[in-house]
């Protein structure tokens, strides 16, 4: 393990890695779900997004705002290829958080079910790359000359090697011939020391989709 700084420098932060798992409840898919098919419902075309080859691109930083420190948001790129079966697809993860950072490639394998204008594709995944963390594990408490307690934290900073793996929900919908808007949710669970502390991760977001070939 080597150390770094350039990542993860908080500017500002509650002095030690959240351990909180973020919930994932039924009510966060039907909510999306919902969202998706109200926007493609006057959509009265044939299935769009079922088949052929998909380019999408998603912001994923809506369940963890704000985050207190200035860098690159969560996103996520991906390619799939898609049949009425079955759904193959690559890409690149970003989950960012106020004290770490897990990004690498991602391969993904689902089912398409469509319903109505709305593709849905639930899918398992995984995930190779780096995580970087951050950890107040040197700061100290005081006391203040007013009597005030407070604490004074001090950083280390570590990254590593990790790998991981996923469950999650994406839905779509065509807004204009071949494009469409699209909603994913995912539960993350990554392996390796820098995130030792807080492995899981639920990923939120919006973004758009393309089919480039049937």
């Amino acid at each position: 393990m080597k150390s770094s700084v350039r990542h993860l420098e908080p500017v500002a932060g509650n002095g030690r890695l959240s351990t909180r798992r973020p919930l994932w409840t039924f009510q966060t898919l039907l909510i999306a779900s919902a969202l998706v098919i109200s926007a493609g419902a006057a959509s009265a075309q044939r299935p769009v997004f079922n088949s052929g080859i998909v380019v999408g691109g998603d912001w994923l930083q809506a369940n963890a705002l704000p985050m207190d420190r200035d860098a690159l948001q969560s996103f996520s790129l991906t390619a799939a290829w898609r049949r009425p079966a079955y759904s193959v697809e690559a890409g690149w993860l970003r989950v960012a958080r106020t004290l770490s950072t897990v990004q690498g490639v991602t391969v993904a394998v689902g089912r398409p079910i469509q319903l109505g204008p709305a593709l849905f594709v639930p899918a398992v995944g995984a995930l190779g790359g780096k995580a970087y963390a951050s950890n107040d594990s040197t700061g100290y408490n005081f006391i203040g000359p007013d009597g005030v307690p407070g604490h004074q934290p001090r950083y280390t900073y570590s990254e590593g090697v990790t790998f991981g793996g996923s469950v999650g929900l994406t839905v779509e919908a065509p807004v204009y011939r071949w494009v469409g808007i699209r909603l994913d949710v995912a539960e993350w669970v990554f392996s390796g020391s820098p995130v030792a502390d807080d492995r899981f991760r639920t990923t939120l977001g919006a973004g758009l989709s393309l089919k480039v070939r049937r």
